[in-house]
C-alpha cells in the first residue's frame, strides 16, 4: 500500500535519528553480504528519506499517527546470544508445531526442517536478491523501505512440489527489551510449490520491561492447487508493538486462510495484501481485535483481483473498550479483466464505552462489470433485546454481556485451524471478557 504523498516529507528529529542509525548499522556491518544487497540498503533508505515517515496527512495513515509510537526513541536491536533462551522459549510452542525462532531479526536454530536463514540463503546465492522485493518493493511505500534499508536476516521457508507439510510451523519473534526500547526489522520469504499445503503460525514476545517494535515484511507465493493456513497472533503485552506487511500471491487454484487474532499489545498495524494472480485462486481473511486501554489495532487489507473466477471473503470483527482505537480500511480492487469475480467483506465493531473510537472504511475499485462484490460495516453496543433474555434467565448484566461477547468473538477464532491453538485463544478471550468467571 503506497505512502506516496504530494507533500514534502516531514523533517523530524526521528526521522533524522534513523538515517544516523542506518549509517551506523552499515559501518558495523562492514559490506557483509556483498555488494549489490548493501546497494539495496543504500537505495531502500534514500526512498525512505523521500518519503518520510507517514502522517495523518497520507490517506492510508489518515486515522494512525505513527510519531507518538516512533517518539518512544527505539534503538536497532543488536545481535545477542540466544544458545540459553532458544530451547526455553521454544519449549513454549512446541504444542502448537515447530517452533523458529527469531531473536531480534536473526534466525537460530533449531529451526524447523523446511525453515533456513535468509542471510544463510543470500551469502550463498547472491541471484536470491532477486526474490526480495518482487510482492513488497519499496518504491512508494515508506514502511517496506524502512524494514529493506535495515535488512539482514529472517526466514525462508520452502516447500517443494507434492508436499503436505502436516507438522504447523511456528515462527517465533523474539524481542530483547532488557536494556532499552529496541526495534526489530524482519524479512521473510515464502514459497509453496504446486499441489502443496503448509500451516504457518506468526507470534511475538519479549524479554525485559523495555517497550518493543516489530517492523515485519513477508512476501509469500502460493503455486497452483496448493493451500496456505496463515495465523498471527497478537496476543502480548502493551510494551510490545508491530507493523506488519504480508504480501501473498495465489497462483491458479490456490488457496489463503488467514486469520489475524489482535488481543493484546500496544500499537498494532497490519497490512496483508492478497494478489489473486491465477484463475480459481480463493482468499479468506478474518480478523478479531479486543483492544482496552489505550491500544489500537489497525487493519489495513488489500485484496487484488487480478484474473478470472477468483474468490475472496473478508470479516474483521472489533470490540473496543477504554480509550482503546481500532481502525479498518478494507480495499478489494478488481482489474479490468478480471470477470466473474466473487468478493466479500464486512466489518463488525461492538464498542463498549464512550471513550473508545472505530474508523471504519470499506473500498471496492472495481473495473470489470461482470463481478459480484459486496461490502459493509456496522458499529454498535450489544443488542439490548439479548442482554434482556439473558438476564430474564438469571444471568446478571457482567454475565450476560461476557456470554454475548464471547460468541461475538467465536465466529473468528473458530476459523483457527489448529484445535489446540483455537482452545488457548477461546480461553485468553474468556478471560479477557469475564467470561471465564461463569465456568
Amino acid at each position: 500500500m503506497s505512502t506516496v504523498s504530494t507533500q514534502s516529507p516531514v523533517q523530524s528529529p526521528i526521522l533524522e535519528r534513523i538515517v544516523r542509525e542506518h549509517r551506523q548499522f552499515l559501518d558495523r556491518l562492514n559490506g557483509q553480504q556483498g555488494k549489490h544487497l548493501a546497494t539495496l540498503r543504500l537505495q531502500a533508505m534514500e526512498e525512505f528519506q523521500r518519503l518520510g515517515i507517514p502522517t495523518v496527512r497520507h490517506e492510508e495513515w489518515k486515522y494512525t499517527n505513527l510519531f507518538p509510537l516512533l517518539a518512544k526513541n527505539f534503538s536497532l536491536a543488536t545481535e545477542v546470544d540466544a544458545a540459553q533462551m532458544t530451547d526455553t522459549v521454544s519449549a513454549q510452542f512446541r504444542h502448537w508445531g515447530e517452533p523458529a525462532l527469531v531473536v531480534n531479526g536473526m534466525l537460530h536454530p533449531p529451526a524447523a526442517s523446511v525453515v533456513g536463514s535468509l542471510r544463510h540463503a543470500l551469502e550463498m546465492d547472491q541471484s536470491f536478491l532477486t526474490e526480495l522485493g518482487k510482492l513488497a518493493p519499496f518504491k512508494g511505500d515508506a514502511i517496506i523501505a524502512w524494514n529493506t534499508a535495515f535488512l539482514r536476516d529472517g526466514a525462508v521457508i520452502r516447500v517443494g512440489d507434492g508436499v503436505e507439510y502436516g507438522t504447523p510451523i511456528v515462527l517465533v519473534s523474539l524481542l530483547d527489551g532488557r536494556d532499552g526500547n529496541v526495534v526489530v526489522h524482519e524479512r521473510h520469504l515464502l514459497q509453496l510449490g504446486r499441489r502443496s499445503s503448509l500451516t504457518l503460525v506468526l507470534v511475538q514476545r519479549s524479554l525485559g520491561d523495555g517497550q518493543v517494535l516489530l517492523e515485519q515484511v513477508l512476501e509469500g507465493w502460493v503455486g497452483e492447487d496448493s493451500t496456505l493456513r496463515l495465523i498471527l497472533v497478537q496476543d502480548a503485552p502493551a510494551t510490545n508493538h508491530a507493523i506488519t506487511t504480508h504480501c501473498i500471491e495465489l497462483e491458479r487454484n490456490a488457496r489463503l486462510h488467514m486469520t489475524t487474532i489482535s488481543i493484546g499489545g500496544g500499537f498494532i498495524r497490519n497490512m496483508p495484501v492478497v494478489r489473486l494472480a491465477g484463475e480459481g485462486a480463493d482468499a479468506q481473511l478474518y480478523g478479531l481485535t479486543i483492544a482496552d486501554g489505550t491500544m489500537l489495532v489497525d487493519h489495513h487489507t488489500t485484496v487484488d483481483h487480478a484474473v478470472p473466477n477468483c474468490t475472496s471473503n473478508e470479516l474483521y470483527k472489533a470490540i473496543l473498550d477504554g480509550r482503546s482505537t481500532g481502525v479498518f480500511n478494507g480495499k478489494i480492487v478488481v482489474r479490468p479483466h478480471a470477470q466473474k469475480t466473487s468478493a466479500y467483506q464486512a466489518n463488525r465493531n461492538i464498542v463498549l464505552s464512550n471513550r473508545a473510537t472505530i474508523n471504519t472504511k470499506p473500498q471496492l475499485e472495481i473495473f470489470a462489470n461482470d463481478v459480484r462484490c459486496t461490502h459493509g460495516c456496522t458499529v454498535g453496543r450489544l443488542d439490548r433485546e439479548a442482554l434482556f433474555y439473558l438476564r430474564t434467565r438469571g444471568l446478571s448484566t457482567k454475565e450476560a454481556e461476557a456470554l454475548l461477547l464471547t460468541a461475538f468473538a467465536e465466529e473468528i477464532t473458530g476459523t483457527v485451524p489448529l484445535n489446540v491453538l483455537r482452545t488457548e485463544i477461546n480461553a485468553q478471550i474468556e478471560h479477557l471478557l469475564g467470561a471465564d468467571e461463569l465456568a
